[in-house]
């Protein structure tokens, strides 16, 4: 007697094989430009003209590149301050600060500033670089009603603290995502929880730090690990206020790769620079992951 394929399974199978298809196919284009950008950071690619390219096998000249030349360095540098004050102290802490502070008020208060922290997320790039770069220059807004009321001379903010004013720019467009996270994340702890809390003595900051944060940690820990990750490869709004400059103060490693790539034509460097990103950020996801983990 011939073993018969239950057809229930069979059909199931074919949409399970239909419903991962796309998993699998944007992997494999996933993989694929991955092992082109290894490939060619042994290499020393270059772009002659728009269309004309030429290159030959170097080993880890690129590598070595990265470690003794100031640049990678100092890119590296640049990027571990803007992600730290940007996505870790800016954009978390403030979002979970408003989730925190906006929790049990009035629905209506609650969406009018919701929209406000939205108008940030919502905004192009391009339109929140153009607004920035305009509000802090010399004849801005901050000069027009802050500093030449107060008799100071007028100050080039986006000039003369352009890694502070990115920074800022940057806290402002991504609170958003955190503020969303958290409101929901603190909207699940159970209120019978926090009331007994309550009932003990805790005080609104001891009901915060010792019983919310640890019920609602995997939470912090998925949002650190999104916006780390977002922010240490984050390009668009950093090129358009100040395309790295002045001199390199706001280059951080995505503006270095672009500008080595792209600007300068050595797209051999500029790919061993992404497989050092790609390595760095593998190993902060690692760490992040780890966080995850509920505790024994």
């Amino acid at each position: 007697m011939k073993n018969q394929v239950n057809p229930w399974l069979t059909s199931n199978l074919w949409v399970l094989g239909l419903g991962m298809l796309p998993a699998i196919l944007l992997i494999g284009v996933l993989l694929y430009f991955t092992a082109w950008a290894f490939a060619f950071s042994f290499t020393d690619l270059a772009l002659i003209g728009r269309k004309s390219v030429e290159w030959s096998w170097v080993g880890l000249e690129n590598f070595e590149r990265l470690f003794t030349r100031r640049g990678f360095l100092e890119s590296l540098w640049t990027t571990v301050v803007f992600v730290f004050f940007s996505a870790i102290v800016g954009q978390s802490v403030l979002g979970f600060l408003l989730a925190a502070a906006l929790r049990g008020t009035r629905s209506g208060l609650r969406s009018v500033v919701e929209v406000c922290i939205m108008l940030g997320w919502l905004l192009p790039d391009i339109v929140a670089a153009f607004l920035w770069s305009a509000t802090t220059a010399q004849t801005g807004l901050i000069n027009q009603l802050i500093i030449r009321p107060l008799g100071l001379p007028p100050v080039n903010f986006i000039n003369d603290y352009a890694l502070p004013v990115v920074t800022v720019a940057n806290i402002w467009k991504g609170t958003a995502w955190s503020y969303l996270l958290f409101s929901a994340a603190l909207d699940s702890v159970s209120r019978e929880v926090v009331e007994a809390a309550k009932v003990d003595g805790a005080t609104p900051m001891q009901r915060i730090w010792l019983v919310q944060l640890p019920i609602i940690r995997p939470h912090i820990a998925t949002n650190m690990l999104f916006i780390t990750i977002w922010t240490f490869t984050y390009f668009p709004l950093i090129y358009a206020m100040t395309g790295g400059g002045p001199g390199r103060q706001t280059e951080t490693l995505a503006v270095f790769l672009y500008n080595q790539s792209f600007s300068r034509g050595n797209l051999g460097f500029g790919s061993a620079i992404s497989v050092a990103m790609l390595l760095i950020v593998g190993v902060l996801s690692l760490f992040y992951l780890r966080l995850l983990r509920e505790p024994k």
